[in-house]
């Protein structure tokens, strides 16, 4: 579903929007029957304090859209508050009753999937690309409120990016000339608990939050890792980026604090003195688990991945070959929802959002 967010307006104005567009009346109802389903009660408590901070715990003028998300969608502040911490929930929603990518999962790690690609062509000319896939086992109720988002100032795209409704924060996203980026999970995005109290009492922003900040206000690539590079976060995480000239790409290993690795294309990893993850230069693929060490047995999407790339790029990177490793088992696998590829260059993007039918457990696409 695409829509138009005019960032020109006061933030408690940019989406009152959702209380006349059809398409969402029943997004109320979906949002709780989801909520419900996977909130533990431990939280609300923490919940009541977030509201109570809620322009102090988030970036101001997010908190303002907040407010006014919750006036269009006809919900209370706490419900659209929870729905913009979903990154931190997700590991709730994800188990080991779930079938995971290449082997059996140990009892106390569920699934924690995500996959980036950045490739760029041998040639000086040759365009940089990335493809994503956003693995969260989200329900169908909410599935079918994926928005791709044109952010705009001037009457003109400022950027675009990839969430759900209720979301301030992106997913993934590109800017026009300048760069993508995508948020992945890293240590299984945190313990909830921790990530919440880390938020309310020390100020650490969500990251897809902090991804939209830099989209809003980096200008290229440089002073996108630059942003994204620094800031405290709720969440350990990676940022996967692709930048509009030849050779910029790379993967940000975030702690909650600080930097903790910058691995560029072209560039010889400094973290992987034992060569565990041999990549050709020429592109990055990451999932959830550190490049330096090697992925785990129940979920190792890197090995055939970096096969994939290797094998499907290696005449030429194109939006082609990209979609074809986004979409090849195991980097889709059970729990894929969503693949985007996006091209910083051109600002082009394109998403197929992987719906299963609520009646059936047939999957649709649903192309944005």
């Amino acid at each position: 579903m695409r829509v138009t967010i005019n960032l020109d307006l006061p933030p408690a104005e940019r989406w009152l929007f959702y209380k006349s567009d059809p398409a969402f009346a029943e997004f109320k109802t979906d949002a709780i029957y989801y909520l419900g389903k996977f909130v533990p009660k431990v939280l609300l408590p923490l919940l009541t304090k977030l509201v109570s901070t809620l322009h102090s715990t988030f970036y101001p003028d997010y908190a303002e859209e907040m407010v006014g998300i919750a006036k269009g969608l006809d919900m209370n502040l706490g419900e659209v508050v929870l729905i913009n911490l979903i990154y931190q929930l997700e590991g709730i929603a994800n188990g080991c009753e779930l079938k995971n990518t290449t082997g059996l999962c140990p009892p106390k790690n569920g699934p924690s999937l995500c996959s980036g690609f950045v490739a760029n062509g041998q040639g000086s000319d040759d365009l940089v690309w990335q493809g994503r896939n956003l693995d969260w086992n989200l329900d169908a109720r909410l599935l079918k409120y994926v928005l791709q988002v044109e952010y705009q100032k001037n009457n003109a795209t400022l950027f675009t990016g990839l969430q759900i409704a209720g979301m301030v924060g992106t997913l993934h996203g590109v800017k026009k000339g300048a760069f993508s980026v995508q948020v992945n999970a890293r240590d299984d995005g945190g313990n909830v608990l921790v990530n919440l109290f880390e938020q309310i009492l020390v100020g650490g922003k969500e990251p897809t939050h902090h991804m939209r900040k830099a989209l809003e206000e980096a200008t290229d690539f440089k002073s996108g890792e630059a942003m994204l590079s620094v800031g405290h976060l709720a969440n350990q995480a990676y940022f996967i980026m692709a930048g509009a000239n030849h050779g910029e790409g790379a993967v940000l290993t975030r702690g909650r604090t600080n930097l903790i690795d910058a691995w560029h294309l072209y560039e010889t990893p400094a973290k992987d003195t034992k060569g565990i993850n041999k990549q050709p230069d020429w592109f990055r693929l990451q999932t959830n688990y550190d490049h330096w060490t090697p992925a785990p047995s129940y979920d190792d999407r890197r090995t055939p991945g970096v096969t994939h790339g290797s094998q499907f790029c290696k005449s030429g990177v194109d939006m082609d070959c990209v979609l074809k490793v986004m979409t090849t088992w195991p980097t889709k696998n059970f729990h894929t929802d969503i693949t985007s590829v996006m091209c910083p260059k051109t600002g082009y993007i394109s998403t197929t959002v992987w719906s299963p039918s609520l009646s059936s457990s047939v999957a649709g696409t649903i192309v944005v």
